[in-house]
């Protein structure tokens, strides 16, 4: 049975990889770097959904959203948003959120899975039954003595948890500081700009009134060449 698709758009390589891993052997996980690109691969293999980030240059995930809506067939594909500043989702999207699912970062592996399987359950495996298999599993299976000791899968998947954790949290440091930097730059520039428009409004007046003196030095030049004439 074809595996279903899941699209990951976000512009990290690091998070798009570790999604991919996440997902191996579970569904067929397609990538793209941003808005734009993603958007196109969304025309290209009509994923069955999508897990959008929500700060990617260009286009965010909203307006990437909204252009995917209006494609045909793709009006209702699940999406769901990820973001490690929920805040900037609100600026555009006021909560409840109708239109997305909504995952916050960092996320942890299981988490993940069990949000995608909400929108796409897995598959029941079935395969025939032979009658060997079926006379062997008629028999009551024998109990396999239990241990304490974490199996090699276990102790994978919690390894595979810390790493997810480890790269989502310093993707999400970064998209803060980067973030801070810029609005701090914004109110150094909108603080410039008052400034700028300060002066300009000081050297209006002070033109204002040069021009105002010049007229009475004008009409002064006028009256000593009148009483010359004299």
């Amino acid at each position: 049975m074809t595996a279903k698709k899941v699209l990951v758009i976000d512009d990290s390589i690091m998070i798009r990889k570790m999604v991919k891993s996440i997902l191996s052997g579970k569904y067929d996980v397609l990538e793209a770097s941003d808005g734009k690109s993603g958007l196109d691969a969304a025309r290209r293999a009509f994923p069955d959904l999508i897990l959008l980030d929500f700060v990617m240059p260009k286009y965010n995930g909203y307006q990437t959203l909204q252009a995917i809506r209006r494609v045909e067939g793709l009006q209702k594909v699940p999406v769901i948003m990820i973001s490690g500043l929920k805040e900037q989702v609100t600026e555009h999207v006021p909560e409840p959120f109708t239109e997305f699912d909504f995952l916050e970062k960092p996320f942890e592996a299981d988490v993940l899975v069990a949000r995608i399987q909400n929108f796409l359950p897995p598959e029941p495996a079935q395969q025939p039954i032979s009658a060997a298999t079926a006379r062997t599993t008629s028999a009551p299976a024998r109990q396999m003595p239990s241990t304490e000791e974490p199996s090699l899968q276990t102790i994978i998947n919690r390894l595979t948890a810390t790493e997810t954790l480890l790269v989502q949290g310093i993707e999400n440091l970064i998209q803060r500081e980067v973030v801070a930097r810029f609005n701090e730059l914004n109110t150094r520039i909108d603080h410039q700009d008052n400034e700028i428009n300060s002066l300009t409004q000081r050297m209006e007046k002070i033109s204002e009134q040069i021009d105002h003196q010049n007229k009475g030095l004008m009409v002064i030049l006028r009256e000593l060449k009148s009483l010359q004439g004299k």
